[in-house]
């Protein structure tokens, strides 16, 4: 007859995300790649407590070890990384404009680029610090390993969480653009990090020269299969055929880069942004929104299964006092990681920094919510024989960093966004409104910014109160005897500019 044991796990896996989708859609209402992870270690913890609770009974029999040998058997790497991940990336591509990248590939380059690096070097720098402390000390090179994994932020529940206020098109261009590159940069430089573990000899000059030749060459493959899907759409406007043509688009881009030993992400991505850009030109107008309803569903799916999958991940991490304050340790590093990356990377092009929109940084840096992605890149190395001695460190604080992060700071990013866009209905009273007076402390020019609409339906970004930019921070009741309404004005001219990024 066969095994059965696959579809058991896809039906089991199913019926989870069914359950837990609807769960945070019905009682919770976060975003999904919030609440989904959340509500299954929740699902998690409940079903261990279960087992040891009917451990002697006759009556119901919970096997956790067969289950936790089953998820330790599922290879999140090749799941994720070397599977769905293509499509992931494909989704967001093909509805990314390249009138946006071209406006600001500046910030979205240095976001995806040196402030990564930053961020994974502070990051190691302090945990280990950290670790020493405790005396418990861990390898720099293997935590710097795991501060290149968590450098892959997950922009998908942000843009959740963002939708659910006014949030302006730049923040939301800026964090899906990091992304999409961001992602093939992390999985780049922890390549790159653990050929070293392993012992290959490697420079400084060599590593630099195999990134550009990864980058140079997946744009290469990106650009050719990218104008090839166009070709081949100009023969056919079916349906089935459009849907299967941009999954190929997808799929093949990913599997030439990977046998080119060049970054797939990017020519995935690259091969998406030439289809989803030129796309009109040859396909109608209401195909394309079809098509892109039918990527967008998939993407739902496939992001319901994977924070299934991340929440499953307890069964196997022994959660130990030690271990979860390790965890928290290493998330409040990592989130002063990324801020300290991010202005330092930004202070290197002040021309860039100069015009950036007040407190764009700022949300930028508290937004760097980490995924799956970050999660799939420990869980496929931990079990190294060179890393198997920290495998419960570099799993621990992978998990908790992920769902912290989540819920830190995918669920604080609106009141951080209050603070620098003003919104009428922020909250006042109670712990939330003390957490938004909070959040406004980080806004330190008291400059809000109010979203409006032109009569073309355009968006228009000004300041809320021009006359805050008289008051003087020191003594906000007294006007600045050094401004004048001229010098306000030329102010308020630079802070409103649409050239900024």
């Amino acid at each position: 007859m066969g095994s059965y044991l696959l579809l058991q796990v896809l039906t089991v896996v199913f019926l989870l995300s069914i359950s837990t989708t609807l769960f945070n859609k019905k009682i919770l209402n976060f975003p999904a790649a919030i609440g989904v992870p959340i509500i299954s270690a929740l699902l998690v913890f409940l079903l261990q407590w279960a087992a040891s609770l009917f451990n002697s009974s006759d009556i119901i029999s919970v096997n956790i070890d067969k289950i936790e040998e089953t998820v330790r058997k599922f290879n999140f790497y090749d799941f994720l990384i070397n599977g769905v991940i293509c499509f992931i990336l494909m989704a967001s591509a093909l509805k990314f404009k390249v009138s946006d990248l071209k406006k600001y590939w500046k910030p979205i380059g240095i976001l995806a680029s040196l402030a990564l690096v930053f961020c994974a070097v502070f990051f190691a720098g302090l945990l280990y610090g950290f670790q020493w402390l405790i005396g418990h000390k861990v390898e720099l090179l293997v935590l710097l390993l795991l501060g290149a994994a968590l450098g892959a932020t997950d922009p998908i529940g942000i843009k959740g969480v963002l939708s659910s206020v006014k949030a302006p098109h730049h923040l939301m261009v800026k964090l899906e653009g990091e992304s999409l590159f961001n992602d093939a940069m992390c999985i780049a430089l922890f390549m790159t990090i653990l050929n070293i573990i392993q012992g290959d000899h490697i420079t400084v000059g060599h590593v630099m020269s195999h990134l550009f030749m990864e980058i140079f060459v997946a744009f290469l493959i990106g650009l050719v299969v990218g104008n090839l899907a166009l070709w081949v759409l100009k023969q056919q406007h079916e349906m089935e055929s459009l849907i299967m043509t941009t999954a190929v688009l997808a799929s093949g881009s990913y599997l030439l880069a990977l046998f080119a030993n060049a970054s797939a992400p990017i020519a995935c991505v690259i091969a998406g942004l030439v289809v989803g850009n030129k796309w009109h030109e040859v396909v109608a107008a209401r195909d394309i929104e079809e098509v892109n309803h039918f990527w967008h569903t998939l993407e739902g799916i496939i992001n319901a299964f994977l924070f299934t999958l991340i929440g499953l991940e307890l069964f196997i991490i022994d959660l130990s006092k030690e271990l979860v304050l390790g965890g928290v340790v290493a998330f409040l590093i990592l989130h002063l990681s990324r801020f300290a990356a991010n202005f330092l990377a930004f202070a290197f092009f002040p021309s860039v920094a100069r015009k950036s929109y007040n407190g764009s940084l700022a949300i930028l840096s508290w937004g760097g919510v980490r995924g799956g992605i970050s999660l799939a890149l420990i869980l496929a190395v931990a079990n190294f024989d060179v890393l198997h001695p920290y495998s419960d460190i570099l799993i621990g604080y992978a998990f908790i960093c992920v769902l912290l992060s989540g819920v830190v700071c995918g669920l604080g990013l609106p009141q951080v966004m209050n603070a620098f866009y003003y919104n009428p209905d922020e909250p006042k009273t109670g712990l939330m409104g003390w957490y938004q007076r909070m959040c406004h402390r980080m806004n330190l020019r008291k400059v809000q910014y109010i979203i409006e609409e032109d009569s073309k339906g355009n968006e228009v970004i000004s300041i809320y109160d021009p006359s805050a930019l008289m008051k003087d921070k020191k003594n906000p009741d007294a006007g600045h005897p050094e401004k004048t309404i001229k010098d306000v004005e030329t102010e308020v001219q630079r802070l409103e500019n649409p050239d900024n990024f």
